[in-house]
Parts: structure tokens; C-alpha cells; sequence
């Protein structure tokens, strides 16, 4: 089963004045079990190979598609097999404006890492606090 964790992070932001400044917040990750990684390694299998099957009745296009879907199921599963935990998000007040912000993260990201707070699209630095 899946959990949710949160872990500090500090989010760093310089003003227009050149001066750094701090606040801190926490990162949402969602951490998958092994039987939740196979779940979705098979789910991701099955459908490259669902999309090869749904691609034969094209007619040229079936020539490429087909195997290409083939071929890549079993890659895919491994890459999602590979996953064991996913950001979410970050919450916290942002350093240069003051207001509460939450960041949506990408599944591929990875901290520390620049990005822009909500409100105002001021630049970020968010980095675990472990790395301070």
C-alpha cells in the first residue's frame, strides 16, 4: 500500500534587493510498496500491450506501431517497477511575497531544485533540510 510522508524543507528566495531569504515548508511524497510497484509495472505492461492490440486495424500505421508497442511494455513496467517514491508537492510560505503557496511537483522531480512559488511566480530554491 502506498504512504503519504511529509519531510521539512527550507525554500529559499532572493528579493529585489539582492538578499537571501527563507522559509520553510514540507514536501508530500508518496512512497510505494513492492507489491504496489508490481501493480503498477503490470498496469503499465498491459496497456503498451493493450495499445498494440487496439493499433492492428490501422491500416500502415500498424506495421510500426504494433511492435513497437510490444517491445516497449516490458520496458515501461521496469522503468515504473524502478519507482519507489514520488513528490507530490511542497507547501509553505513562500520567502519574497509572504503567502501560502503550494507547489505541484512532476514525478520526475528531484531536490534540491529551482521552480516558482504560485502567487506571484517568484523564483524558488527549494532544498531538503538535511542538505542545510
Amino acid at each position: 500500500m502506498s504512504t503519504e510522508i511529509s519531510k521539512p524543507v527550507s525554500i529559499i528566495g532572493r528579493k529585489n534587493d539582492g538578499t537571501d531569504v527563507s522559509a520553510t515548508g514540507e514536501v508530500l511524497i508518496v512512497e510505494f510498496d513492492h507489491n504496489d510497484r508490481v501493480k503498477r509495472a503490470a498496469k503499465a505492461w498491459l496497456i503498451s500491450w493493450g495499445l498494440a492490440v487496439a493499433s492492428i486495424p490501422l491500416i500502415i500505421a500498424h506495421w510500426v506501431l504494433v511492435p513497437g508497442f510490444l517491445i516497449a511494455g516490458p520496458f515501461i513496467a521496469r522503468r515504473y517497477f524502478r519507482i519507489e517514491s514520488v513528490p507530490k508537492k511542497v507547501s509553505g510560505a513562500c520567502p519574497i511575497c509572504g503567502e501560502d503557496t503550494d507547489i505541484k511537483l512532476e514525478s520526475s522531480d528531484e531536490l534540491p531544485m529551482w521552480t516558482y512559488c504560485s502567487p506571484h511566480r517568484d523564483p524558488v530554491h527549494i532544498v531538503p533540510v538535511e542538505e542545510i
